[in-house]
């Protein structure tokens, strides 16, 4: 099924994420697809026990079958954002690599960093995970001389999925992130409120017809006592804890992350510090299009805030997974999709962008080569070519030389139809876009106004003299000359010195940027006789649109020359460089 939008639709709708790339973001890393597919088999994700310093250790028992896909994710306190350290994992005695932990520096692909150093950090371990027992042993930088980082582990959590031909069919999405959900925090001080996120499990298999669903999440940082909620296409999931009625909650409050792994639903659970794993039966809820909503707390006493006991200070889930169960094997091939995630404001004329794309496959199972192609207005732009494992999600970028103007987008997967898909209708992504022309910086000299007109000499003549005043008060000679040179100052009657006087003035100075895209982080100079007197940094300036500023400058009298000059270092690639200065004589009086 094709997916038609406009330009506009896509500029506030899409945002642009580069491939394969995450960085630290206070707010959190947003839910983004890990996994999917369709296969006779299952899918596995436990692990934890709760805070604890390292050396850390979890076992997994991971069920019989071909594993096909295989993540191991650990969570580590920071201690706060700024501090930087290291995690290193060994596995079934294979040691992964050291993976440095930056905080506000973090950009690496595997490690989501967010709130006040709180990680979710992930290994591709698909051919180190084995059927039955399975070790980790987690070592961090906790104790190094010179570290910071607090370094315990939250918990690691080893998520695979396995084919067993003997296994019902079944349809699963896996998705991870570290959505930082919070209120004014611990301080209270907290300008942002962060109450909930949401999953979105949409375009799986025979969804109307399951035989069962299960919802499966993971979060850290919870607190046993403070409500929060989940919500499955608007249905509360979980019960309401005899501890919270306890505590004068009423029915129907709950508290989904409370340190204790599967109890949500039923059962006493088992004890986890900061760390949760809970599974729901939710097939009474799926329908078609499905959201699953992580929720930090209630306002329950109707007051118009989230008070201190009606929610969680921080939390954060890391993992959301939903896996339909089929009633009858319908043996589905391979489906290919193509999304795109785009900012429009990237659209450049004249710039060689790397456009990303999300080439998904929520049907059976396919490895192999595919082929992407751009279309510009009919015609062929550039191809290339991806790698599709068993993930069912593959992240790349196609290049596009863009020129200015409106364009329709066309962008193919398996164009050739290589690939015998159950549905064909959905390999074609189409976008209308406006390629936005280059900056063009320009700029002026207004009429320079006088803002003083007293002599700088006499002004500090003047000061000094009234301190030789107040120093003489006793000196009755000393007195009557200090006197004397002071109306002398202020007589203006200073001899050759008036031929120095410096004069105050504001230069108003007018920046335009003519073309169409936003001009950023640029410098505008002003020079007096070529000397540079003052300067200004703009961050940014949007297309078809103007600032102005006032540059003051000290002068003597007389005629002198006023130069401005906008970007001069050419930081900004702009349709037109010549029109960057302008200069004007101007008399000083």
């Amino acid at each position: 099924m094709k997916k038609i939008l406009t330009g506009l639709i896509i500029l506030m709708l899409s945002i642009f994420i580069p491939a394969v790339q995450a960085s630290y973001s206070f707010e959190g890393i947003p839910f983004e697809i890990a996994s999917q597919g369709t296969v006779n088999g299952g899918v596995y994700i436990d692990g934890g026990h709760g805070l604890g310093f390292p050396p850390y250790s979890q076992e997994f028992d991971v069920p019989d079958g071909h594993i096909r896909w295989a993540r191991l994710y650990v969570g580590i306190w920071g201690g706060k954002e700024e501090y930087e350290g290291w995690v290193q994992a060994n596995l079934n005695g294979n040691s992964l690599d050291k993976v440095p932990l930056l905080g506000i520096n973090d950009d690496s692909s595997n490690v989501y960093c967010s709130g006040h150093g709180v990680y979710w950090v992930y290994y591709d371990v698909t051919d180190i995970v084995v059927n039955g027992g399975n070790t980790v042993i987690i070592e961090t930088s906790q104790g190094e001389p010179g570290n910071k980082l607090d370094g315990r582990v939250y918990g690691a959590v080893l998520a695979a999925v396995y084919e067993d031909k003997n296994a019902p069919e079944i349809t699963y999405k896996i998705y991870d992130g570290n959505v930082n959900l919070h209120s004014g925090g611990w301080s209270g001080n907290q300008e942002n409120r962060n109450y909930e996120t949401s999953v979105f499990f949409n375009d799986m298999q025979d969804q109307n017809s399951p035989d069962g669903a299960d919802i499966t999440v993971v979060y850290l940082t919870s607190s046993k006592g403070l409500p929060d909620y989940l919500q499955f296409n608007g249905h509360q999931l979980g019960t309401t804890p005899q501890y919270l009625l306890d505590m004068g909650y009423q029915i129907g409050v709950t508290d989904i992350a409370n340190e204790v792994s599967g109890d949500a639903c039923s059962g006493s659970g088992d004890r986890s510090s900061y760390f949760d794993i809970e599974c729901f039966d939710v097939l009474e809820y799926t329908q078609t299009d499905n959201v699953l909503t992580f929720v930090l707390g209630r306002d329950l006493d109707g007051d118009g805030e989230i008070g201190d006991d009606e929610g969680e200070d921080y939390l954060h889930p890391v993992i959301a997974s939903l896996v339909l169960k089929h009633r009858t094997d319908t043996g589905p091939g391979p489906d290919l999709s193509i999304d795109v995630e785009m900012d429009e404001n990237n659209l450049i004329e004249g710039n060689d962008v790397e456009i990303p794309v999300v080439i998904g496959n929520p049907g059976g199972l396919y490895e192999g080569m595919l082929k992407i192609r751009l279309n510009v207005d009919g015609s062929e732009a550039s191809t290339t070519e991806v790698y599709m494992d068993a993930s069912g999600v593959v992240r790349s970028t196609i290049n596009w030389h863009t020129t200015a103007g409106p364009h329709l987008l066309e962008i193919i997967v398996d164009l050739e139809n290589a690939v015998q898909e159950s549905n064909e209708n959905n390999n074609v992504y189409e976008a209308e876009v406006d390629v936005n022309t280059r900056p063009d910086l320009s700029i002026s000299i207004g009429e320079p106004r006088k803002t003083e007109t007293e002599n700088s000499l006499a002004k500090a003549s003047s000061s000094l003299l009234m301190l030789l005043v107040i120093g003489s008060l006793r000196r009755r000679k000393a007195f009557l000359m200090a006197v004397f040179l002071v109306a002398v100052c202020f007589s203006g009657c200073t001899g050759p010195g008036t031929e120095y006087q410096q004069t105050d003035y504001q230069v108003p100075i007018v920046i335009v940027n003519n073309g169409e895209s936003p001009a950023r982080q640029f410098d505008v100079n002003l020079y007096l006789d070529e000397e540079k007197i003052a300067a200004l940094h703009v961050k940014e300036l949007n297309g078809s649109s103007s600032m102005e500023e006032e540059m003051m400058v000290t002068v003597e009298g007389g005629e002198h020359t006023l130069k401005a000059i906008v970007d001069g270092k050419n930081y900004v690639i702009e349709s037109d460089e010549e029109n960057n200065v302008d200069e004007i004589v101007f008399n000083f009086t």
